[in-house]
């Protein structure tokens, strides 16, 4: 796959990925909107500016790692958030798989900047 095709689809499955999660993060208690739901929208907002940061970098890849650091705690976020019955089942099985396709492509992203630089 070729880098511009990973770098606009990564931006099309987050960005797609984001507004599915902010309608439930709208819908978490009240007693944990500001902490646990807003984190989780931050973490996502700052995983959409990373990678935007990184595809205009010429050396993308510490920008991708920290990208990479960001989208784990966002899954840690999301899982606490159905441990804690903000997200039921199949919305939290739904957000992992989103998270998991978007890491895939993250990493797929990571490696091909690494042959690169190594190339």
């Amino acid at each position: 796959m070729s880098s511009k095709k990973i770098e606009l689809e990564i931006f099309t499955k987050t960005y797609d990925f984001m507004l599915w999660m902010f309608n439930h993060t709208n819908k978490f208690p009240k007693s944990s909107r500001f902490s646990v739901a807003v984190r989780i929208e931050n973490m996502l907002l700052d995983f959409l500016e990373t990678i935007m940061n990184a595809n205009r970098l010429r050396n993308k890849i510490d920008k991708l790692k920290e990208a990479d650091k960001i989208l784990e705690f966002t899954r840690i976020l999301i899982r606490i958030s159905k441990d804690m019955k903000f997200l039921g089942l199949s919305s939290y099985e739904f957000a992992s798989r989103s998270l998991n396709e978007i890491g895939r492509l993250l990493g797929g992203w990571l490696r091909q900047q690494k042959s690169v630089t190594d190339g």
